[in-house]
């Protein structure tokens, strides 16, 4: 027998059937769609559990800085009895923005095509107007896409309601620091 016969006669090893292969391509199939849905699903939670902090940590921003707003003021007054506010009378505050030593705060309801957003006047000057470009006075965008927004006075207590488009409503009342 030559080396070539010998190799071909000793040789006993199996090769993968068709059908064996075909077997283990669709389990490999079936295991890549499962860790594929499973990726998916994650990013999905991640990305909403992104929104859910991002608008928790901007909702609290805010109740911070109106609560800081209104805690101090010694002015401020009721806004009308309508369900909607455009604004409220200029006040005075110890909150400041921007370093200046009792400023007046306002907060405004400017309407535009982009929707209805809160924003936050700060100036010296109490006649702030916001048509007025020559007024000079600081401007904050607190809150887009407002479709309520509420301030109501007591004596004792301040009321504060707002509510946005893709935002858990911002409702609290606290006690004045000054009457």
């Amino acid at each position: 027998m030559t080396l070539i016969q010998n190799h071909f006669s000793v040789s006993s090893k199996k090769a993968f059937t068709l059908i064996e292969v075909l077997i283990s391509v669709t389990i490999l199939v079936l295991i890549f769609t499962f860790l594929y849905s499973q990726f998916n699903l994650a990013q999905k939670s991640t990305k909403k559990t992104t929104i859910i902090e991002k608008y928790s940590t901007k909702r609290a921003k805010i109740i911070e800085l109106i609560y800081n707003d209104f805690a101090t003021s010694r002015d401020i007054v009721s806004t009308s009895g309508k369900n909607y506010d455009k604004f409220i009378n200029p006040f005075t505050t110890q909150n400041s923005l921007y370093e200046i030593v009792n400023p007046f705060v306002k907060y405004v309801v400017i309407v535009s095509s982009e929707g209805n957003n809160l924003m936050r006047l700060e100036s010296t000057d109490k006649n702030m107007d916001v048509s007025n470009a020559i007024s000079e006075y600081y401007i904050d965008k607190v809150l887009e896409n407002v479709t309520y927004f509420k301030v109501l006075t007591q004596r004792d207590y301040i009321e504060f309601f707002v509510k946005a488009d893709g935002m858990k409503d911002i409702y609290f009342k606290f006690k004045r620091l000054y009457k």
